[in-house]
């Protein structure tokens, strides 16, 4: 059966798990499995004795939204040798002087917005909350550095993909 890799990030923490083709998970110290409901997009985890739901939008590329228990995390599925070229692409010299532009995940809307032009973030710091099917979503700084281009305002609907604010590596 073939299986693919999930990479994410949860508090600042790279995560890599298996997944398997009938939904398994595996990894060093967790192992559940994911249902199917018939609700599209949304599956059931079984975490011991409960279950809990887990909604799952992929963008139709390598990417997926997973979320659950109203946090949402972006992670990326590729098989493993594919995620080792991408940890070498990323520790590149040219890499880490790129503009990071982050947009809105999801359509929804912007409650709250916890930065401001010219602020020094760090990886994983909540930047903004945006509302979306009826659950608040973290948006979080995917790289350390320096708050730029910020177009987002609070209370505005946006739409999947709209531009929030770019965020430029810190001088060194």
């Amino acid at each position: 059966m073939k299986s693919a890799v999930v990479k994410f990030e949860i508090d600042g923490k790279d995560r890599r798990v298996n997944m398997s083709a009938d939904g398994s998970v595996q990894s060093q110290n967790v192992s559940v499995v994911l249902t199917p409901t018939d609700v599209p997009n949304m599956w059931n985890w079984t975490n011991g004795s409960s279950n809990v739901p887990v909604h799952i939008v992929s963008n139709g590329m390598s990417a997926v939204t997973i979320s659950i228990r109203g946090y949402s995390y972006t992670s990326s599925v590729f098989v493993d040798r594919h995620h080792d070229l991408l940890d070498i692409l990323n520790a590149s010299p040219a890499q880490k002087q790129r503009v990071t532009r982050l947009s809105a995940p999801m359509p929804g809307l912007l409650k709250s917005i916890m930065t401001k032009e010219g602020a020094s973030v760090k990886k994983g710091e909540t930047l903004f909350i945006l509302e979306a099917m009826k659950m608040e979503n973290a948006i979080k700084a995917p790289v350390a550095g320096v708050v730029r281009q910020l177009t987002a305002k609070e209370g505005i609907a946006f739409e999947k993909g709209a531009p929030l604010c770019a965020i430029e590596p810190n001088a060194e």
